[in-house]
């Protein structure tokens, strides 16, 4: 229970906002209440009479009206709201469904906890002649033909200090709450699973909290012909005694969140949330630290000290306590009424900060014109399982999620990055001929993000874009090597204005298993074909640095000389890419400085 119970708190934290509508924000609802759309609004005056009415749009946002337990989870049965309701049950033509809508209202205007607005609303319903004045108003067709399930709210003029709209009315949503909990009190006491305290207990509970899943209940065991709890439990209320105001409040809470409250994330038709019950406001755990606007940086120092400052300037800006906390739930529905939890932490606010901190300080790598960056989980994902649509590659529902629950995971828990994503990453890294250029680079910046953050949890490096590039590593120089025919290549290409893949990048996928033999190959085709034809000091260039590589790589014993390479030979092409990019090279003179 301590997802519902860090819903409850979150709740009480935001009680200063229950019934409170914020432009673009859905409102937390008051205990009994949920969110809808209406369908038509009619304007009462204080003594029941019919003054207007109108259609409410689709684009209208959602109103508060309140239910009882048994008229929120309705389905195919009769079971009517307290006030705001379908034509089915405010009109005449269901005798049945009219007579219940008017008992149910009746009950409420009759009891201790009336508010001046249910007479007036009662009168109406109770002349029963809502078709007619909806017809003559324009807004039915006719009084035979209509949509029986469009639902009907109510505006009340002629009290001094009370809001005339019935959805806005928080004496109306106090009025309710404690009428309808002062019902439930006689139903008896029973222990509360989710605060641990005795109270009035649930008997069913909301659904539609998660709107992408239609209307999946989270806590549901009415099942008492199947195997919800049977085998296991004599009676329902023995798989889970909730109780009602809890079970209120947590399931409102978790909406509210769900709709823009808390930082959310979809995937499909799985969500997932983060947020603080105590009400600071957090970064987006799927998203890097540092934001879009910050500093473009080229420095590993200074991308460190940057990471820090933003850390710092989260706790200086929100303030929080201690005591704060994070809490990070996925929700999915296998099903149309069921409502899984697939994923839940909580931890502390402090904690929280530290390991996001530590991801983006370690699975991050350059990224073209935007500096050094840490890929968001999104894009990890897509770049190792997406397939290219134009200069973009999508990936299904299904595997997005199930990789994006682990990469949070191993994110928020500190664990070690997944071998077998480092694996697929690796492998199309080494693909370029299967993917369009700017697609491919991408998947080299989340290849190379993740080979290093691998390395850092695993204890083998997590440093190396500090790394030197006389770094004594084989599949390291090898690496380089490829960059420096790609470069030589690339530099006659720029002279003739030709757009043409290089033989380097061609064979990219063979000179990662039989590094050697290719550079033989290339490097050949790059005397015969290139290397006469480029400015002197392009060519003096390559052969400088292929001697030096070429040097250090000869260092290691001979049987090696032609052996697969490992992954960092991706971070060795890349780190020497940017190398020939970091200086201005225009002339001899500046290649020998």
């Amino acid at each position: 229970m301590g997802l519902l119970l860090k819903a409850v708190e979150t709740y009480d934290a935001n009680a200063d906002l229950v019934g409170v509508y914020q432009a673009g924000r859905d409102p937390l609802a008051p205990i009994g209440h949920i969110l809808t759309n209406a369908g038509i609004e009619i304007t009462l005056n204080a003594q029941g009479v019919f003054l207007s009415a109108r259609r409410v749009e689709k684009s209208e946002p959602k109103i508060l009206i309140p239910v009882t337990e048994d008229s929120s989870g309705r389905t195919s049965g009769l079971a009517a709201h307290p006030l705001c309701d379908q034509l089915k049950y405010i009109s005449c033509t269901n005798e049945k469904a009219h007579t219940l809508y008017l008992q149910t209202l009746h009950a409420w205007m009759r009891s201790p906890h009336s508010h001046p607005f249910l007479q007036a609303v009662f009168s109406y319903a109770e002349s029963g002649t809502i078709l007619s004045d909806l017809t003559k108003a324009g807004i039915l067709d006719s009084a035979e033909h209509y949509d029986e399930k469009l639902l009907v709210c109510w505006r009340v003029h002629g009290f001094v200090d009370e809001e005339p709209a019935c959805w806005k009315n928080r004496n109306l949503f106090d009025a309710f709450v404690a009428y309808y909990c002062s019902r439930v009190s006689e139903r008896g006491i029973g222990f509360c699973m989710i605060d641990g305290k005795t109270a009035p207990a649930a008997v069913q509970h909301p659904k539609g909290i998660i709107p992408v899943n239609g209307n999946a209940k989270l806590i549901s065991a009415n099942d008492t012909s199947g195997f919800t709890y049977r085998g296991r439990f004599s009676e329902e209320w023995q798989a889970a005694s909730v109780g009602y105001a809890a079970s209120q409040k947590a399931h409102s809470a978790i909406r509210w969140l769900a709709s823009d409250q808390g930082v959310r994330e979809f995937s499909g038709n799985r969500i997932f949330l983060c947020w603080s019950p105590q009400g600071t406001a957090i970064p987006k755990p799927m998203r890097r630290l540092r934001s879009a606007e910050t500093e473009i940086l080229w420095k590993p120092s200074d991308y460190q000290e940057q990471l820090k400052g933003t850390l710092l300037s989260f706790r200086r800006d929100r303030q929080f306590r201690g005591t704060d906390s994070a809490i990070l739930v996925s929700f999915d529905a296998a099903t149309t009424g069921r409502l899984s939890v697939t994923y839940y932490n909580e931890l502390s606010l402090s904690t929280f900060l530290e390991r996001m901190q530590t991801w983006d300080a370690h699975c991050c790598w350059y990224a073209g014109k935007y500096g050094i960056q840490a890929p968001n989980l999104f894009q990890i994902v897509e770049s190792a399982y997406g397939t290219q649509r134009g200069q973009f590659l999508e990936t299904d529902d299904r595997i997005q999620r199930q990789h994006l629950q682990r990469l949070l995971n191993c994110k928020v828990s500190g664990g070690v990055f997944p071998q077998d994503i480092v694996k697929i990453l690796a492998e199309r890294a080494s693909m370029p001929l299967a993917y369009e250029e700017a697609v491919w680079r991408r998947i080299l910046h989340a290849a190379c993000s993740a080979i290093q953050k691998y390395r850092y949890d695993t204890k083998q490096g997590g440093d190396e874009m500090a790394w030197e590039l006389d770094k004594r590593d084989r599949s390291f120089q090898y690496g380089r090597l490829l960059a420096v025919m790609d470069r030589a290549e690339q530099d006659y290409y720029y002279k003739t204005q030709e757009s043409r893949q290089t033989n380097a990048i061609k064979f990219m996928s063979e000179f990662r298993q039989r590094p050697f033999y290719v550079y033989e190959r290339v490097n050949r085709h790059l005397h015969q074909a290139y290397l006469n034809r480029i400015e002197p000091w392009q060519a003096n260039r390559y052969e400088r640095l292929t001697r030096e590589i070429i040097g250090i790589i000869r260092e290691f014993p001979e049987e090696e000389l032609n052996k697969p390479l490992s992954d960092l030979y991706l971070m060795g092409y890349d780190l020497q890419r940017n190398a020939f990019f970091a200086r201005k090279e225009t002339s001899n003179t500046d290649e020998e400085e």
